[in-house]
């Protein structure tokens, strides 16, 4: 349970990028899909997939929210044959102009925080 409204907005922005499109009852269009992603092989144009994912459904469905940034981060396996460390950090910076904060959001592929 949230007590803020940056602590609200910052789990609707976690929900909104982890559930999958077609997962939500009565809105299929809802949700970004990162968790696909961020557990699915990666190839070289997965960060403007995700991208266009994130503003896309922030546009529909938070408008109030301003995205400043996304961040990147990949870790290849340090071994040809293990996946272990293989991983996709995202880091999206956001704002929120008309209660004038700003805040961050990661995404891990291992632990969700």
């Amino acid at each position: 349970m949230t007590k803020t409204i940056a602590a609200n907005t910052k789990q609707n922005l976690k929900n909104l990028l982890l559930t999958s499109p077609g997962e939500r009852v009565m809105i299929p269009e809802f949700g970004a899909g990162l968790r696909d992603n961020l557990f699915a092989n990666q190839y070289d144009s997965i960060e403007a997939d995700i991208t266009f994912r994130i503003e896309d459904q922030v546009g529909r469905f938070m408008p109030f929210l301003t995205i400043d940034n996304i961040d990147y981060t990949r870790q290849e396996p340090q071994y040809a044959q293990s996946q272990k460390e293989h991983r996709l950090d995202v880091l999206i910076y956001y704002s929120v102009p008309v209660f004038n904060f700003g805040d961050m959001l990661e995404i891990k592929k291992i632990d969700f925080t």
